[in-house]
């Protein structure tokens, strides 16, 4: 069995940010949750965290800026972009996240993308998966 995964959520909107703790909890995953990029960045590079799931918009904040700043932290971290609108996905960092998903996401691709973040982050880094739903 693979011990407990800690994730750190960020996302601002309050209702997809409490249903994807609850999916996420039922699945074995401890959640950090960040509204903000500064919260996202204090969370993210504390050791604690495994893998990160970021929304790039984040009200009137690049969720990019976080990206970039836990990676400068922790280069090792595996993150997932998500984001509705599909032309933030493509910036040039994309190819450094472990996952990226469109939004609405299906939830078992997400949930893939996090079980290969734990077992094998070195090659989900390493592959760059891109996922658009």
């Amino acid at each position: 069995m693979i011990e407990r995964s800690n994730v750190l959520l960020v996302e601002d909107d309050l209702s997809v940010r409490e249903a994807l703790t609850k999916v996420l909890n039922a699945e074995n995953y401890e959640v950090f949750s960040a509204t903000c990029c500064r919260e996202a960045i204090v969370l993210g590079s504390q050791s604690k965290i495994d893998v990160v799931l970021l929304d790039l918009n984040l009200g009137d904040e690049d969720g990019w800026d976080a990206f970039e700043a836990l990676k400068a932290s922790r280069p090792e971290l595996p993150i997932i972009v998500a984001s509705a609108q599909s032309d933030r996905l493509s910036h040039s960092s994309a190819a450094h996240a472990c996952g990226v998903l469109e939004k609405p996401f299906d939830l078992g691709v997400l949930l893939g993308l996090l079980l290969a973040a734990r077992i094998a982050p070195a090659k989900s880094r390493r592959n760059g998966s891109r996922h658009s739903l």
